[in-house]
């Protein structure tokens, strides 16, 4: 699972920087070292991977609330 959550976030990354939203990919950046070895950790990027841009720009800018396990990574 520690791979695939990981090969997961790289390629919305990477849809997201085609899409334009450069500011969303640096946002999410710090989850590269996350530690997806903990379950919570990466069942919480799972959860962000199933949500599409408008979603996570309400996460970035303090709209909605990010999984409580990636407080640590996304509210810096």
């Amino acid at each position: 699972m520690v791979k695939d959550t990981e090969v997961n976030l790289r390629r919305m990354r990477y849809r997201l920087n085609r899409q334009g939203m450069l500011e969303l990919d640096a946002w999410l950046s710090p989850l590269l070292d996350a530690n997806t070895e903990d379950e919570k950790v990466a069942s919480a990027i799972e959860t962000l991977l199933q949500c599409e841009a408008p979603q996570l720009q309400s996460m970035m800018m303090g709209q909605c609330e990010i999984p409580e396990a990636l407080e640590k990574w996304l509210c810096r």
